[in-house]
């Protein structure tokens, strides 16, 4: 019973901390991109 109560708020819950680690790492890529333009123009 408990597993079924509790299913309706993982999915959410993923989604959030997916969303989260997505931007985190879009970030990450965008300095990285910007870092590597940087030094190609050096």
């Amino acid at each position: 019973m408990n597993i079924a109560t509790n299913l309706p708020e993982l999915p959410t819950d993923n989604e959030s901390k997916f969303k989260e680690t997505l931007k985190e790492n879009l970030k990450f890529l965008k300095s990285l991109v910007y870092l590597t333009k940087k030094l190609f123009m050096l």
